[in-house]
Order: C-alpha cells, then structure tokens, then sequence
C-alpha cells in the first residue's frame, strides 16, 4: 500500500532544519516520501496480516485529500470488472456510508469534505496476471475520521438511551 497524502503541519514551509533530512525540504514544492506507521497499526488489529502487509507513504504539495494506490495479491483469478462489482456492493451493503464507489473522473480536490473513509475509484482497477489487484482510494481522512466518530457517538448514545428506557441499569 502507498499513501499519497497532503503536506502535514509538521512539514517546513521553506527548506529548514529538520532531523530527518527529507523533510527539511520545502512541502510546497516537493514530493517527500515519509515513514509511516500504517502496516503497524494495521496489523495490530488486523494480527492474520503480519508479515504480510507493507506501506510506504509520499507526501505531496497539496492541502487536503489522500490517495491509496492499494495493491493486493488473491488465490483465485480475477477480472477488473469483477473486483469493482464486489466493491461496488459492499459501498451499497455492508459497508454504505462508509465506502463509496465512484467512475467518475474526478481529482483530489473533489473528494473534500467527502464523508466516507474511502471512495474506490473503478477507472482505476487494474489486475495483472489474475491474481494481482491494483485500485485506487481516496479519502479525506480528517473528515471521514470526524464522521466515523460522529457514528460511534450515536451507536453508543443509542445504546445507552434504549438501556435507560429498558431500565438496564442497576438502581432504576
């Protein structure tokens, strides 16, 4: 997986001191590969992909949006067409709200303030040799982080407003 995200508020505005020497450079007018902690944190909640999941991420001259060129290895063979059936049913299933699907060609910029966590972009499925993936994802990371938060606090504020009414609690 390689993330190609928006200059961060930690990158310099002008070449400057920094103690890794790829960000001293100016994040208005370079393309910066950074450390990433994403394969990490992936498959500390995800244990069955150790070893078997890398990152790289790429920060680029941007102000909002990420891609994810997302490249995934399968058993069977697959076709494009396939692969985007299946993400396209799971943005309108299981996953609605939080995956989108899109074949629009659309840029980065579009895909601001979006509220999903992902939007698959269908043009940009490819498979090689019928068993290996590529697509690309987009997100607005800050604003699909906020709205996952949204819909947890009302997953729990339901919770807890039908406790009361049934009486749940201890005391009531």
């Amino acid at each position: 997986m390689t993330t190609i995200h928006s200059a961060m508020h930690d990158q310099q505005v002008i070449d400057a001191y920094h103690p890794d020497l790829r960000r001293t450079r100016a994040a208005s007018q370079s393309i910066i590969p950074v450390d990433t902690k994403l394969a990490a944190g992936i498959t500390r909640f995800f244990p069955q992909f150790n070893d078997r999941f890398e990152a790289i991420a790429v920060r680029v001259p941007t102000i909002n949006v990420t891609a994810i060129d997302l490249s995934v290895t399968v058993k069977k063979p697959v076709k494009a067409n396939e692969v985007n059936l299946l993400l396209q049913k799971a943005a309108q299933g299981a996953f609605h709200g939080i995956v989108d699907y899109t074949e629009l060609p659309l840029v980065s910029v579009d895909f601001n303030h979006d509220p999903h966590s992902a939007i698959v972009d269908g043009t940009q499925t490819r498979v090689s040799g019928a068993h290996l993936i590529k697509t690309l994802v987009w997100c607005d990371n800050e604003w699909g982080f906020a709205n996952r938060m949204l819909d947890t606090t009302l997953a729990m504020a339901t919770v807890a407003f039908i406790a009361v009414h049934l009486h749940v609690f201890s005391g009531r």
